[in-house]
């Protein structure tokens, strides 16, 4: 049985899976939110105790936002100390790919007041931080573009020649789902043991944050 919690999107999100399928999960609303609760309630809707069986636990490191992202590891290695299970972390934008089913595709986060993270397969593997009205220059042409694009964005991005494949929470949690069960039986995949959060350029790259601001 294994235990997956994103942090990552704008609504937090936590299931339970096995076999590389989820057999239940939910979100909750919003970043700060009652993940004992949210894991009470999963449990519950997948038919097992608060105290069932979890042989992993497996969270996102980001990037996102500081808080969401911290606030995600810590309550995973809580619960994972907790129930005495190993703790497996798994960069987002490598289960936004898996749920694309594209490990070439661009993939796009939410920063948080209209910023966006952007990783491509560069060779250096560095992860942008742009504004929204900077997203599409940000991917490169004829790219598959992957993560929770909102209907706006995945219309611009469609229309300047991107493909785009909106992915949603419930997919990751798939997703996350199949790379630990990679990792821990096969030994490869981008999941690791152990979770350290994935950091990204710092906020003064997003110009919203910079403009008129004394530097120094």
């Amino acid at each position: 049985m294994i235990a997956v919690l994103h942090t990552t999107f704008e609504q937090p999100a936590f299931g339970v899976g096995e076999g590389g399928r989820l057999l239940g999960w939910a979100c909750a609303p919003r970043w700060p939110a009652d993940l004992t609760e949210l894991v009470a309630g999963v449990l519950g809707k997948a038919g097992l105790a608060a105290d069932a069986g979890v042989d992993v636990m497996v969270v996102t490191t980001g990037p996102g936002r500081f808080g969401a992202v911290r606030g995600g590891i810590a309550f995973a290695k809580g619960l994972a100390l907790a129930r005495s299970v190993p703790l497996v972390g798994v960069p987002t934008a490598a289960a936004v790919a898996e749920a694309a089913g594209d490990s070439d595709a661009t993939i796009v986060l939410p920063a948080g007041r209209g910023r966006w993270y952007v990783t491509t397969r560069d060779p250096d593997g560095a992860i942008g931080l742009v504004d929204a009205d900077e997203l599409t220059l940000a991917v490169p042409a004829g790219a598959l573009v992957a993560g929770p694009l909102g209907a706006d964005i995945a219309g611009e991005l469609g229309d300047s020649g991107r493909q785009v494949c909106r992915v949603d929470s419930e997919a990751v949690l798939g997703a996350l789902v199949r790379l630990a069960e990679r990792r821990l039986t096969e030994g490869c995949g981008p999941a690791t043991l152990g979770a350290q959060p994935v950091y990204a350029a710092p906020a003064t790259r997003a110009r919203p944050w910079v403009r008129g601001m004394p530097h120094g």
